[in-house]
């Protein structure tokens, strides 16, 4: 059989991939890293429902993606957001799975949840069914923040016909 230069090429390649070093696997997270992730998840639950701004889980680069709608960028602009969202809703929120996966110093969670939401200006509440991605990331301070949040609802949206 002979090779074509660019069949050279690829044979090289994966030779010189096979030779290489692998890189180390991360570090287990530890207990304390799935205690730090889970009470970030419960602050913001906290903020959410008691409608505290502040937001002081999330990382200064957060990018939250609400359904939609343009994806938020930065705390900011993520209090206002939220600010917005609040002067519409009595919100009260809950999560009803939580699967965590780190690598390293970042952290993804794959979550479920309800959200009830009432007018401020009046009418019946509603309550959504969601599902999203959280990733969290351990800070040069060694605390964990919320980096990226995005989330949909199970419910299809109505078509207004």
């Amino acid at each position: 059989m002979i090779l074509r230069p660019y069949g050279l090429a690829i044979l090289g390649l994966a030779l010189l991939a096979a030779c290489a070093p692998r890189a180390e696997l991360p570090a287990t997270a530890t207990p304390a890293d799935t205690a730090a992730v889970n009470a970030v998840r419960e602050q913001e639950v906290a903020a959410v429902s008691t409608g505290d701004t502040t937001l002081a889980y999330m990382a200064d680069d957060i990018v939250i993606m609400p359904p939609n709608e343009p994806a938020v960028i930065g705390v900011p602009a993520a209090r206002a957001w939220f600010a917005g969202f609040l002067r519409q809703f009595r919100v009260s929120a809950a999560y009803t799975s939580s699967k965590l996966v780190f690598a390293g110093d970042l952290a993804v969670e794959h979550y479920t949840g309800s959200l009830t939401m009432t007018p401020i200006a009046g009418g019946r509440p509603t309550t959504e069914v969601f599902k999203g991605l959280h990733v969290y990331r351990r800070e040069a301070s060694g605390a964990w923040k919320m980096v990226q949040d995005i989330w949909n609802s199970d419910t299809a949206p109505a078509t207004g016909h």
